[in-house]
C-alpha cells in the first residue's frame, strides 16, 4: 500500500526538486516565484489538455510499474507502446472499429512484453539490455513502414488516419480516453491487492527464495507481470492514437519518450497503480507548463525536464539507501 512513509518521501523529493531548480533559475537570472507561478498556472487550467497527456503516461508507469513488483526492470514500455500505436492505428484504419483496435494494440503490447520476459527467464539475458534493442528495433521498424507503406498521399510525413468511426472522442471537458486509463489503473490495483495472482507478483518481487519456500514459481510471476505491464503500454498507445493524435508521423514525434517518461512516473507513484494517477498528472501539467514558461519569460523548456529528473533521482535516494543497508545487514549475517 501507499502508506505514509512513501507519501513523505515523495513529497521530500518534489520540494527538493523545486529547490533545486529554484537555484537552477537563479543561475539562469530569472525569478523562480514568476516561473513557477506561469508553470502551475498554465500547466493545469486546461483540463482536457491535461487529461488526454496523461492518458498514456498512466499506462506507460503501470507498464514499469508491474513488472517491477514482481522484481524485473522494464524498460520496454517504449517499444510495447509503439506496436500498440501501430497495430491499433492499422486495425481501425482498416476496420473502422475502435474495440478491435484496442483489443489488438493491447495485445500486440503485451506479446512483446512476453517476448522480453521469456528471454529473461529461459536464456537468462538481462531484460534491460533486451528492451534497449527491442525499443530502437521498432522504432526504425514502424518509421520505415509509415514512410514507405502506410503513409497518407495528402500529408506525405504522417501515416494513414484513423477513420472517424474508430476516434474517441471528449464528453465536453472530460476525456473518455483518461477514464479508461484511470479504469485500467483501478483494476490493476485490485489485480494487485486483492487476487491471488498480485499476491504472488509481491511476493516473488520481495523475495523469490521466500516464493519458491511457499510453492511460488517466480518465473511465471515474470512472465504474467511483463505480459500485464506490456498489456497497459499497448492500450496507452493505441489509446493515444484513437483519442488525440489520430495518425502517427514519421519520426514518431508523438508516442516517443512516452515509455522512459513512464519510469519516472512509476517511481513518482511509487510503483502503486492509484498512486501513478497522480503522478501521471503531476509531471503532465509539469511538462504542459514548461512549454509556457519558455514563451512568457524565455526561461529554457528544459526546465520541466530538469525537475522530472531531480524528482526522478531524489525518488532513488531511498531505495540505494535501503539497498546498500540491506546489503550491509547480510554481509553482517
Amino acid at each position: 500500500m501507499l502508506n505514509l512513509e512513501k507519501l513523505t518521501e515523495v513529497l521530500i523529493s518534489v520540494v527538493m526538486a523545486f529547490i533545486v531548480g529554484a537555484v537552477v533559475l537563479l543561475l539562469l537570472g530569472h525569478h523562480p516565484l514568476e516561473v513557477y507561478s506561469i508553470l502551475f498556472k498554465y500547466g493545469y487550467t486546461n483540463i482536457n489538455y491535461l487529461l488526454n497527456k496523461s492518458t498514456p503516461l498512466i499506462m506507460t508507469g503501470l507498464a514499469f510499474s508491474i513488472p517491477s513488483i514482481a522484481g524485473v526492470f522494464n524498460i520496454g514500455g517504449e517499444s510495447q507502446l509503439y506496436v500498440g500505436a501501430f497495430l491499433g492505428l492499422l486495425v481501425a484504419y482498416y476496420t473502422g472499429n475502435a474495440i478491435i483496435a484496442i483489443i489488438v494494440g493491447s495485445l500486440a503490447g503485451a506479446l512483446l512484453g512476453l517476448f522480453i520476459g521469456i528471454l529473461r527467464v529461459y536464456r537468462g539475458i538481462n531484460e534491460v539490455i533486451t528492451a534497449i534493442m527491442v525499443n530502437w528495433i521498432f522504432y526504425y521498424l514502424i518509421a520505415y513502414l509509415i514512410a514507405s507503406r502506410f503513409y497518407n498521399p495528402e500529408v506525405s510525413h504522417e501515416s494513414v488516419p484513423v477513420p472517424k468511426s474508430a476516434r474517441i472522442p471528449s464528453i465536453g471537458d472530460l476525456s473518455l480516453i483518461f477514464i479508461i486509463a484511470v479504469a485500467v489503473a483501478i483494476a490493476y490495483y485490485y489485480l494487485l491487492y486483492f487476487t491471488d495472482i498480485g499476491y504472488k507478483l509481491r511476493v516473488s518481487g520481495i523475495s523469490p527464495a521466500s516464493a519458491r519456500y511457499a510453492g511460488f514459481d517466480p518465473n511465471k510471476s515474470i512472465l504474467v507481470s511483463m505480459f500485464l505491464g506490456g498489456m497497459a503500454a499497448g492500450l496507452g498507445g493505441v489509446l493515444l492514437v484513437l483519442g488525440v493524435t489520430y495518425s502517427i508521423d514519421d519520426t514518431l514525434t508523438a508516442i516517443y519518450g512516452l515509455g522512459f517518461t513512464g519510469i519516472g512516473i512509476g517511481l513518482l507513484g511509487r510503483n502503486h497503480p492509484i498512486g501513478i494517477i497522480f503522478s501521471s498528472l503531476f509531471l503532465s501539467g509539469l511538462l504542459i507548463g514548461g512549454q509556457w514558461v519558455e514563451l512568457k519569460t524565455g526561461a529554457p523548456p528544459e526546465l520541466a525536464d530538469t525537475l522530472i529528473g531531480v524528482i526522478v533521482i531524489a525518488l532513488a535516494i531511498p531505495y540505494a539507501y535501503r539497498m546498500l543497508m540491506k546489503r550491509i545487514r547480510e554481509g553482517r549475517a
